[in-house]
Order: structure tokens, then C-alpha cells, then sequence
């Protein structure tokens, strides 16, 4: 085994191409660096869900009144805004300062938060704590990818980066169950104070086995920075439309100031001699590709992940606990599919192996649409796997299409560039899909009113009115699940056919 190479940004300009994953740290070094690093994407992949579980125990213990239960959902809103925003930022500091340095940094802020969550006296420090938690959270992802792709190349490249990226959907998708299981035995701030020490860990073997700097140059443009923060943060809101009626109402504003932040920000990228997201890389199809895709496929996954469990309960007359394990039969594919998608596209054409993905997860959603009532198994779980499987084959393709056009400085801004593009499309889903489908429900019900036992109607009658009722409210149900997973299968369709032009081919990235 050779001896750890330490590489620099000066490396990278004395020599066209890096060296191999072997010279930089060793194989088996290699190994346990990526371990870590997936270790890491886990666990902040755990912490965007794992307060769906424990949010009831939070609401009680710190004594949230019922009026102001709206105020909690900001305990997941503040995550997912800190997630977003963060990531360009970390992204670029990441390529400048190196990828070691900057996954210490996302681990402290990370770990940091975490601790404020878990002593938080009440709602808004820990509002506050989980917006710094997902600052660190969200720049472990890109950071992970990225040192990922340094690590290795060829074949075993994507297949890391499958690995990285089935990490991150893992961890998501047992969020929920290893929020249930800590908050039974231990309460529910030991789902924050167990971050700790498994923050602590990975670190030290990503700074004992990661001797790499960066292969970027230059400064960051903290001022592009905050521009690009200042527009995720009006954008999401302003899709999302908030909680409460204020920020419902100034959903307009709130797009309107996204966009002169956006447009801000691409003035100042247009003139900077450091960019914190070069345009340049979005005149590269394949990289403009990747994003577009990813944002069709947010579109679409956020459809599966509320309309699933919602068929459950209202359609199948299921408990909320089994609408949950319901929807774990499809997203406990997406984990699997990405390890099988990294494998198959070290052997096959990114476009090949991404497009396969998303025709199985509209095919996925076109079994789904033909649901009623009477689904049994085992139809029920072989349609939500197939979805699944699909999603989760076209992560690997995906990653290694953006690293692939981004390399040469900024790939980790590549790869923050996917993660933000797909929660932006999850954003966009949520808010007009299911507001269409909710809307539509409503209207037709409404035509058949809950019907009031009259004076002098039997028994016999008054029932058979309810009957009808109930009859009508599932045939509304039937109807807008089936379109709303129609539409997600014609987002899938656009997500493939968008696909075909990722990098062309394995050799590209084997090259590198």
C-alpha cells in the first residue's frame, strides 16, 4: 500500500489529472474514509425525518397550546429552509478550502445544533437549533459526494457515489422508525444527544483518512453567498406558502423578492472573478440535464410520499401508523435501487441507467393510478417497490453526470446543485399537486352533503344516506389519487427523456 499523498489546490494546477484513489489515501483507507463520509449523509439524513415521529412528544413536553400547533410545523419547516439555504455557500467553500476541512465544519454546525435541540427550554430555540443543525446537515451531503468522487474513479466512482447517495435516502426513510424507537425508551432528546458522539467519530476518521485539501482555487464569494441564500430562502417560503395566515397571504411578495435576489445574484456571478456557482457549468448539458431531471423527479417522489400513506388512511380506512409503514415499501427501495444504479452505471451509459429508472418508477405510478378499494396483496407492496427502485436507481447516474461536467474546482457545487434542485421540485409538487388535489376533493364532495337524520327518517334510510356519502367522499378520493399519480408518472416520463442527455458514456468518467 503507498504511502497517503497529500493533494492541494497547487497540485491540481501542476498536474492535469488527479491521482488515483490508491496514491491518495490507500484501498483500504479509501474504504473506511467513504464509511465515514456515509456515516455522516445517515445521520443528517435521519435528523429531516426523525421529528416526524417524536413532533407529538415535543408538542407536549413543551407545552405548545393547541392554537399554535401551525407554530410547530416549523420545528420541520426551519430544516428544510437551513438545508437548502446553506448549500451553495458550504458547496463552494468546500471546493476552495477542501473537502476534510469543510466536512469538520458541517459536522460542528451539525453537532452543535443538535446539543441546542437538545437542551432547548422551549418551541423557538428549538425552531432555531434544528435551523442550525440543518446548516451542517445540508452541506454534509454535497461535501460527501464530492470527497466521494475524489476517492475513486471509474466503475468504483459511481459505485461510491451510489453508496454515498443511498446513505442519504436511508437515512430519510428510518428517520421516522428510529425517531419511534428513541422516543419510547429514552424520550425524545435523545434523538439530538446521540448525534454527538456519532458526530465525533466520523470526523476524527475523516481527518485520520481524507488527506486532501481541495482541487479547487480561488475565494469564496460570501456576498454571492448570501444573495443565493436570501433567494432559496423567499423561494421556498413562497412556493411552500408557509404556516399561518401571514405568510399564506404574502405568497406573491415572497416569489417577487426571490426572483430580484436571483437576479441579483446572477449579476454579480456574471462579474465576479470567483463565482460562488459558475454559469458556465449550466451551458454543459449534462450538467443542466442532471438538475432538470432532479427537479422532475422532486415533483414526483413528493406526490408518492403524501398521497401513499393518504390512500391508506382514507381510501383503505388504515391507522396512521399503517399509512406510514405503507409508504416504507417504496421508500425502502430508493436505498436499494441506489446501490444497484451506482453498480449498473459503472457498466452502462448514464443515460441508459437513469432513463431505466425513471420508465420503472412511471410504470410504478401507472399501477398505482389503478388502485381502488379492493387492493390487496401482494400487488399493493410489488407497485410501491417498483416506484421505489426507480427513484432510487437514478441517483448514482445522476451524481456522477453533474461531478463528472463539474470537475476541475467545483464539485461540490455540483452536487449541492442536485440536492436543491429536487427539494425545489418537492417544494413546487407539494404546493400545486396536492393544493389542485385537495381542491378538487372538496368540490366534489361538496356535491354530496354530509346528510343530517331529519325528523321522521327511519333508521334504515338515515343509513343508507350515510352509505352514499361515504361511497362519494372515496370515489372523490379515487379520482384525484388516480390523476394526481398519473401526473407523477408523466414527470417521471420528462425526467428520462431529459436524462438521455447526461454524460454520454462510463469511459467519460473512467477517463477522469
Amino acid at each position: 500500500m503507498s504511502r497517503p499523498a497529500e493533494i492541494s489546490g497547487r497540485w491540481w494546477l501542476r498536474f492535469r489529472r488527479p491521482a488515483r484513489a490508491e496514491q491518495r489515501v490507500g484501498q483500504a483507507g479509501a474504504g473506511v474514509a467513504l464509511g465515514a463520509l456515509a456515516v455522516g449523509v445517515f445521520v443528517s439524513g435521519l435528523d429531516q425525518t426523525v421529528v416526524v415521529s417524536v413532533l407529538p412528544r415535543v408538542i407536549t413536553d413543551l407545552n405548545v397550546p393547541i392554537t399554535d400547533l401551525d407554530k410547530a410545523s416549523w420545528i420541520v419547516t426551519a430544516y428544510l429552509l437551513g438545508y437548502t439555504v446553506a448549500m451553495p455557500l458550504l458547496g463552494r467553500a468546500a471546493d476552495v478550502h477542501g473537502y476534510r476541512t469543510l466536512f469538520a465544519l458541517c459536522a460542528a454546525l451539525f453537532a452543535a445544533g443538535s446539543w441546542m435541540a437538545a437542551i432547548a427550554p422551549s418551541l423557538w430555540p428549538l425552531v432555531a437549533a434544528r435551523g442550525v443543525q440543518a446548516i451542517g446537515g445540508g452541506g454534509l451531503v454535497p461535501v460527501s459526494l464530492a470527497a466521494a468522487a475524489f476517492l475513486y474513479q471509474g466503475r468504483a466512482r459511481v459505485l461510491a457515489l451510489g453508496a454515498i447517495a443511498g446513505a442519504a435516502e436511508a437515512g430519510a426513510v428510518l428517520g421516522p422508525l428510529y425517531g419511534a424507537a428513541f422516543v419510547q425508551w429514552f424520550g425524545w432528546r435523545s434523538v439530538f444527544w446521540v448525534n454527538l458522539p456519532l458526530t465525533a467519530l466520523m470526523v476524527l476518521a475523516v481527518f485520520a483518512l481524507l488527506r486532501s485539501g481541495s482541487l479547487g482555487t480561488g475565494r469564496v464569494d460570501y456576498v454571492g453567498g448570501l444573495l443565493i441564500g436570501l433567494t432559496l430562502f423567499a423561494l421556498t417560503l413562497g412556493l411552500s406558502g408557509g404556516t399561518g395566515h401571514f405568510l399564506e397571504s404574502h405568497r406573491p411578495h415572497l416569489d417577487a423578492i426571490a426572483a430580484v435576489f436571483a437576479i441579483a445574484f446572477v449579476a454579480r456571478q456574471l462579474r465576479t472573478r470567483w463565482p460562488i456557482i459558475s454559469l458556465r457549468l449550466f451551458r454543459r448539458a449534462p450538467f443542466s440535464a442532471a438538475n432538470a431531471a432532479n427537479l422532475f423527479i422532486g415533483a414526483a417522489l413528493i406526490v408518492a410520499l403524501v398521497e401513499v400513506p393518504l390512500f391508506s388512511t382514507t381510501v383503505l380506512n388504515k391507522s396512521d401508523a399503517v399509512g406510514g409503514l405503507t409508504l416504507l415499501q417504496l421508500t425502502s427501495l430508493i436505498p436499494v435501487g441506489a446501490l444497484i444504479g451506482g453498480w449498473l452505471s459503472g457498466r452502462l451509459p448514464y443515460p441508459v441507467a437513469a432513463t431505466g429508472g425513471m420508465l420503472l418508477s412511471a410504470f410504478g405510478f401507472l399501477r398505482l393510478s389503478g388502485w381502488d378499494a379492493s387492493i390487496v396483496e401482494p400487488r399493493l407492496s410489488l407497485d410501491l417497490a417498483t416506484t421505489g427502485l426507480g427513484f432510487g436507481l437514478v441517483l448514482a447516474p445522476l451524481a456522477g453526470s453533474v461531478l463528472g461536467a463539474a470537475r476541475g474546482g467545483s464539485e461540490t457545487v455540483g452536487a449541492a446543485s442536485l440536492t436543491i434542485a429536487r427539494m425545489i421540485g418537492m417544494t413546487v409538487g407539494l404546493s400545486s399537486l396536492t393544493t389542485w388535489g385537495l381542491t378538487e376533493f372538496n368540490r366534489r364532495v361538496a356535491k354530496t352533503p354530509l346528510p343530517l337524520q331529519s325528523p321522521g327518517q327511519s333508521a334504515a334510510e338515515y343509513q343508507a344516506a350515510l352509505a352514499r356519502y361515504s361511497h362519494a367522499v372515496v370515489d372523490a378520493a379515487l379520482f384525484v389519487f388516480d390523476r394526481l399519480f398519473l401526473v407523477a408518472a408523466v414527470l417521471c416520463v420528462v425526467a428520462g427523456v431529459i436524462s438521455l442527455m447526461l454524460r454520454p458514456s462510463r469511459a467519460a468518467e473512467a477517463a477522469g
